[in-house]
């Protein structure tokens, strides 16, 4: 069990480290977060097709393995059964689940523009540009991290202050991703919060790391089961 949340704490911080490298690329490689003209977007898709392979991998992986992170804290804490371990699972699916699908979109469009398809170009950046910018926080995103920080609340698995820290992210999330619908310049804060959210991911999986060699005291494990069975 040790090996697990030691390997689970690995793949935690992996997964931040790839997710930290999606978020900034595009600060890197100019990236048209303006949108522009379908030649603009197919010019821009055609010049820079590795990256738009790169970031449906770093995206996809990097969530993959937050995942099971978030999966690995919610059973040492031995709360599957709760409403807010069941909350993680559900929300980490969704969230994996939307950013296959956002993946999926970003390998579109390189493809697309090789075929001269300019107006799938411009749909699917688009898409992901924008759409789905403003989706993530809705609903995959908050519930994941609110759940998160409820479960670790009701545990002893790492400090109590990354239960705080989650339910901040989670609701901020919200907040952020509510106002993106109307103000195009909470864009920028959602970014912040993409970054912020892979630092937590950091320091969490450096606290379980750290947490491995110490067991969950027996009356902590029977009483925390307990409540998930209700």
């Amino acid at each position: 069990m040790r090996g697990t949340h030691r390997f689970a704490a690995v793949f935690g911080l992996l997964g931040a480290l790839l997710l930290l490298a999606y978020f900034v690329a595009p600060f890197l490689l100019a990236w048209p977060l303006a949108g522009g003209t379908p030649a603009q977007l197919t010019a821009y898709a055609l010049s820079h097709e590795t990256a738009f392979y790169a970031g449906a991998w770093l995206q996809t992986t990097g969530t993959l393995l937050c995942v099971v992170f978030f999966a690995a804290l919610v059973r040492r804490a031995c709360l599957e059964s709760s409403l807010a371990g069941m909350l993680v699972l559900i929300g980490s699916a969704c969230l994996l689940a939307t950013v296959v699908i956002e993946s999926a979109l970003m390998v579109a469009v390189p493809i697309a523009a090789s075929n001269g398809d300019a107006a799938t170009v411009s749909t699917t950046f688009t898409l992901v540009n924008g759409v789905f910018a403003r989706v993530f926080p809705l609903a995959p995103s908050s519930a994941t991290y609110i759940a998160l920080g409820l479960a670790l609340l009701s545990s002893d698995v790492i400090d109590r202050w990354f239960g705080y820290a989650a339910l901040g992210i989670g609701l901020a999330f919200e907040v952020a991703g509510a106002a993106a619908i109307f103000i195009g310049a909470f864009a920028i804060v959602l970014a912040v919060l993409g970054a912020g959210q892979a630092a937590w991911v950091i320091s969490a999986a450096v606290a379980l790391w750290r947490g491995a060699n110490v067991a969950i005291p027996v009356s902590t494990r029977t009483l925390l089961s307990k409540v998930g069975e209700s």
